[in-house]
């Protein structure tokens, strides 16, 4: 539709295969030192282009071998979903997530563009996978704590933020962690670990770029949302009126679908039936976590909590608190409560569906009004 092998308005997209290119031209003439010297100390965005050229530089410049590969990798991902959610809540649960994740519209979208969302997706959930396993095993193997030090160490090379995230996320469910789940000593030898690797990851630039992002946490938020109210493109003034108070309370239905034809915005058009589905989806995540709070077994469940959010917060803090392509690592967390959610409706919480869908709407509505009003 647009005459070349992209989206619209393809950026990144071209960035990364552009890169890519030229790290092959700098293989092939053996000065892949001015590559390091490129990089130099910012690793949080070099993983998958430098993936890419690999790629390239084994099978060819070809843009359809690593779509290929991101289908086989993104249908992995909807295995490891289920199997999440088969250990936390039964063979059920566990089908009904794999299917949703599977027929997901956004994740199908961005399985057929040249980005690294599949990619880093698939190592966020390899990563809760084994570290649900080694939590939940009764015993500790080296190959999984190696295999999670890999997907972990990896995420770094992708979005730093993230890795964090992630990182912290395992040592609170390790502490945390419900008895009748995991023991003591399994504990002791678990954190053993993640201290060690936390050690590992301050003697690297890597700890750099993360005291970047803490230092520069406090003016992120405000310094995007003074970008999105004087821009040319786009430009709405209500924005700089974005706070993390008023972002956090809807991180679980955001984003919401622009209805109304901003110029310029084909993507954003494109994908307002995909952030419907997430607003509707988000009622079953709410019902799941109150069935496992009325319950009592938060505990149990620590680490996919966690992981949703510990990155939920970050996400709020930031400039892309609304951002839908900052929000897919998110996605497969919230299906497996969606799912749970979905195996607890009764009688008595499914009369709340439609007033939810009514609320939605509302929201949506007034979303619309207020890009509509900041553009006067």
């Amino acid at each position: 539709m647009t005459g070349i092998p992209f989206e619209f308005q393809a950026a990144d997209s071209r960035g990364y295969h552009g890169e890519a290119v030229w790290l092959v031209s700098l293989l092939n003439t053996g000065k892949f030192d001015q590559y390091l010297t490129y990089i130099g100390t910012n690793y949080s965005d070099m993983g998958y282009p430098f993936y890419l050229g690999l790629l390239y530089y084994i099978l060819g410049e070809n843009l359809f071998v690593p779509r290929l590969i991101k289908a086989l990798i993104s249908a992995y991902t909807c295995l490891l979903v289920y199997k999440i959610a088969r250990n936390n809540f039964g063979e059920e649960t566990g089908r009904m997530a794999g299917i949703m994740t599977m027929l997901l519209p956004n994740l199908i979208y961005y399985c057929g563009l040249h980005v690294k969302e599949t990619e880093m997706l698939f190592l966020v959930v390899c990563f809760v996978f084994i570290a649900d396993r080694l939590i939940r095993s009764r015993a500790l193997g080296l190959r999984d704590i190696f295999l999670l030090g890999l997907a972990g160490a990896s995420l770094f090379f992708f979005r730093t933020v993230l890795a964090g995230c992630m990182i912290g996320s395992v040592a609170m469910a390790t502490a945390l962690t419900s008895r009748r789940i995991t023991n003591r000593s399994k504990r002791i030898v678990l954190l053993f670990f993640l201290v060690v690797g936390a050690f590992f990851i301050a003697s690297t630039p890597i700890s750099d770029n993360i005291n970047e992002y803490l230092d520069a946490s406090d003016q992120n938020l405000k310094s995007q949302m003074n970008n999105f109210a004087t821009r040319e493109d786009g430009k709405n003034k209500l924005a700089r009126y974005g706070s993390r108070s008023i972002f956090l309370p809807f991180m679980v239905m955001a984003p919401f679908p622009t209805l109304i034809n901003i110029p310029d915005q084909p993507n954003a058009m494109m994908l307002g039936g995909a952030y419907f589905t997430r607003n509707v989806y988000a009622f079953f995540v709410f019902i799941g976590l109150f069935a496992l709070y009325k319950r009592k077994q938060l505990r149990e469940h620590i680490l996919i909590l966690s992981v949703i959010f510990s990155y939920i917060f970050v996400l709020a803090s930031s400039g892309f608190a609304l951002s839908e392509r900052f929000h897919l690592p998110l996605v497969p967390f919230l299906l497996i409560l969606a799912s749970y959610g979905i195996s607890q409706m009764n009688q008595k919480n499914k009369k709340y569906y439609v007033p939810y869908l009514i609320l939605i709407s509302v929201i949506i509505i007034s979303w619309n009004w207020f890009k509509i009003a900041g553009r006067s």
